[in-house]
């Protein structure tokens, strides 16, 4: 990631562990997840993502779940329903999501993307390069529609 701004949020779990950190990051907001994660900790996550964007608005995610495991895909519903418009109202407009190693949360991400467009612009990667060349590129085309 480009040099990042000092503007953080960091979520904890009931156990007290770290599973999440959103940084603004130069052209980006950049979520960085860690552990195990329930569709819980994905809904809380959605509504501290909702609140840091109406303080620092920007029209980009990179949505880094490369370090978790859980199936999150009970979420996906208060995602569509309930997240989706109130953050594509706040501004959001594309969304690069890097794949978990675990097969439940590809499944709940590929869900997701299936859900989320339109209006969001989502992709999918399996590393964080690929999926920063996209968001940083995101919404400079029309050809933006992934495939």
């Amino acid at each position: 990631m480009k040099e990042a701004q000092l503007i953080q949020t960091k979520l904890v779990n009931t156990q007290g562990e770290k599973y999440l950190t959103i940084t603004q990051g130069p052209d980006y907001i950049y979520a960085k997840w860690r552990g195990h994660i329930t569709a819980d900790d994905v809904v809380n996550a959605a509504k501290a993502f909702l609140e840091y964007m109406k303080e620092h608005p920007c029209t980009k995610l990179l949505n880094d779940k490369s370090e978790v495991t859980g199936d999150w895909q009970d979420a996906n519903d208060w995602l569509e329903f309930d997240w989706l418009p109130a953050v594509y109202h706040a501004g959001l407009r594309c969304m690069a999501h890097i794949y978990s190693h675990s097969m439940f949360s590809q499944l709940s991400a590929r869900d997701l993307r299936d859900r989320v467009m339109p209006p969001l612009l989502m992709q999918n990667f399996l590393d964080f390069d690929s999926a920063e060349k996209w968001i940083l590129n995101c919404g400079k085309h029309t050809s933006d529609s992934p495939a």
